[in-house]
């Protein structure tokens, strides 16, 4: 018997045959019952262990959902509360069957001891648990995925970026908040029900499209736009079949809405996110105190105390220079001002049919300004930003643009981030020997003088080219007024004036920044080699600059702040140590006599990664 426990005690494979071949069939029926004894005992624990977690966070497993006669009521209070009572039917059900395992299970153990050596007994046990293991595994792992499918908050909402929410205010944020905030402003949850209006509306669209309802709707609309009245006579009657197509659309459209309504509801019930965070929203609503934004660069969230805030705005408005305050909206006037400026010059043939209509403001409303927050600068400030879709020069600010896009000259631009990288691989090798330096312009578009940039264009499409265009230089320059120096914004519940500058959320102002940066370069590009610059990039507002280590970058940059009293430099020089400076999103290293290195600075779901060094 001890050499036969001494050659079993390390067999693996074929055990039951084994046992069958030396062994009664009692034996392997005893042991057969402890392996399936254990397992069903391990799995009802990890069932109740599932279920008391379901309990502990108010989640209805997907088994306790039922149907009911009216589909209305598996929206009710009474449904919820019927399935949370037979989830504690289910808990203790699970419990009685629990004690009865442990019961069968102990007998068999028992068993299984008496009809075996003590070292057999262990190693037919060991093997059991062994055999086990796998399917316990599988059966946790089931769990887990069925519990986060149903938990208020997934796992991977735990593994957010502290750094991605900015909390400036009085407010203490709970980790649930932060969480749910670590979405970020883009993220919006699900409506509760369909929106009729929206499928309804784009029923219509598709029927007008397979029609030829939308092209006798398009020309209706711009005889409207241009006469302001539509005769009977252009009225469209559908036909027969225009009729039947319709009336069919409809009924397939009421239908699908209904279906999808009770759908939405159905599955907004059982989503405990965003349940979850419905809440959690709607109590950061209800704290009036508190502002939430976005940071000046790059994506994230900022709570501001709304106080602070306003004072911070406040403090920018204050800058008589740049803005007024009004007593009376002036949107109207100014609205049927244009309109009748853009009349005139299309009756007269200056603009086209494509610049007049696309220039010509409808039932326009004031600007309305915000901030966004410099997170990355101590003390926090604001960088005003002008909302101005729907206003009365919006329009008109599209078609300048489009119209005076031709004036860019791209020389001393940053096209975009892998052609800049490329630029700097192309240097050669002796300028490494430069330091890094980048220079940011302080609040650019508030500061952009108007009256000479609007002088810089005119001079460049009237004076510096053979060809001037077909408006008169006096109605271009009392178009781009309209467009840049009448700018009326709400803030706070008051009127202002923008007088100065130009409002960074305009379609013209990156455009009108390039102009008149592009003037300044041409003017002083002299000078920067006098200063010790040797490379000069710029991407708007910020510029790579590679300068000679004999100059002071402070002082260069109090130079260059002198140049024009618009216009005021910050600077950031590269470690000292590592040569190494952040521009843009992008990190760059030099390597004296070698060259330079880059790295981006990339976006991933809710924080940066870096990649590797080029």
């Amino acid at each position: 018997m001890d050499s036969r426990n001494s050659q079993i005690r390390y067999a693996t494979v074929n055990i039951d045959e084994y046992i069958r071949q030396h062994y009664r069939s009692r034996f392997l029926y005893i042991y057969r019952n402890v392996k399936k004894f254990y397992y069903r005992l391990e799995a009802v624990q990890l069932d109740i262990q599932y279920l008391k977690i379901c309990r502990s966070k108010d989640i209805i497993p997907s088994f306790l959902c039922f149907k009911t006669a009216n589909s209305d009521l598996s929206s009710s209070r009474v449904y919820k509360d019927c399935q949370r009572k037979l989830l504690n039917v289910e808990i203790n059900v699970k419990h009685k069957k629990l004690n009865e395992l442990k019961k069968m299970y102990e007998l068999s153990v028992n068993q299984l001891r008496e009809l075996s050596s003590p070292d057999f007994f262990e190693h037919l046990y060991e093997l059991s648990v062994s055999k086990c293991s796998g399917l316990i595994d599988k059966k946790r792992t089931t769990l887990n995925k069925k519990l986060l499918s149903l938990s208020p908050v997934n796992s991977s909402s735990h593994n957010y970026n502290s750094k991605f929410v900015t909390n400036l205010s009085s407010r203490v944020l709970s980790n649930e908040e932060l969480i749910c905030l670590a979405n970020g402003l883009d993220y919006s949850l699900p409506a509760k029900s369909i929106n009729f209006i929206n499928v309804a509306s784009n029923v219509e669209i598709f029927f007008h499209r397979i029609t030829d309802v939308y092209q006798h709707q398009k020309k209706s609309m711009n005889e409207h736009k241009e006469y302001e009245a539509i005769s009977e006579s252009d009225v469209r009657v559908l036909n027969t079949k225009e009729l039947t197509l319709a009336n069919d659309l409809s009924s397939l459209t009421k239908s699908f809405l209904k279906r999808a309504n009770r759908g939405q509801i159905q599955k907004n019930k059982f989503d405990f996110q965003q349940q979850s965070y419905r809440k959690l929203l709607q109590k950061l609503k209800e704290d009036t105190p508190i502002i939430i934004t976005r940071p000046n660069k790059g994506r994230g969230v900022v709570l501001m105390d709304k106080q602070d805030y306003v004072n911070k705005i406040q403090s920018i408005l204050n800058d008589s220079s740049k803005f007024s305050s009004l007593s009376e909206d002036p949107t109207l006037a100014r609205e049927n001002s244009l309109k009748s400026l853009l009349r005139k010059l299309h009756d007269q043939g200056q603009t086209t049919d494509q610049f007049y209509y696309l220039a010509r403001p409808t039932g326009s409303n004031p600007g309305r300004l915000y901030g966004f927050s410099k997170v990355h600068k101590q003390p926090v400030s604001l960088r005003p930003v002008l909302s101005s879709i729907g206003t009365f020069n919006y329009g008109l600010g599209k078609a300048l643009t489009q119209m005076l896009s031709d004036l860019i000259d791209n020389k001393n631009m940053i096209k975009d981030l892998s052609s800049f990288v490329k630029d700097l691989h192309a240097l050669d090798d002796p300028l490494s020997t430069f330091k890094i330096v980048s220079f940011d312009v302080v609040n650019l578009y508030t500061n952009i003088p108007v009256d000479a940039t609007i002088n810089i264009i005119l001079k460049e499409l009237y004076e510096d080219r053979p060809v001037p265009p077909i408006i008169e230089r006096n109605d271009l320059k009392e178009l781009l007024t309209f467009a840049i120096k009448k700018s009326n914004f709400l803030f706070d519940g008051k009127i202002y004036d923008q007088i100065d500058g130009v409002s960074m959320g305009s379609p013209l102002a990156p455009l009108l920044a390039q102009i008149f940066f592009q003037e300044f370069e041409k003017k002083n590009l002299s000078l920067f080699e006098n200063l010790g610059i040797l490379y000069w990039k710029r991407y708007v507002d910020d510029t790579f600059v590679l300068l000679n280590p004999k100059f002071s970058t402070e002082k260069v940059c109090a130079e260059l702040s002198k140049l024009h009293s618009s216009v005021k430099f910050t600077s950031q020089e590269e470690d000292a140590v590592k040569h190494k400076l952040s521009f843009l999103n992008v990190f760059i290293q030099r390597q004296e006599g070698i060259g330079f290195q880059t790295r981006y600075l990339q976006k991933t779901d809710l924080h940066w990664t870096y990649d590797k060094m080029e």
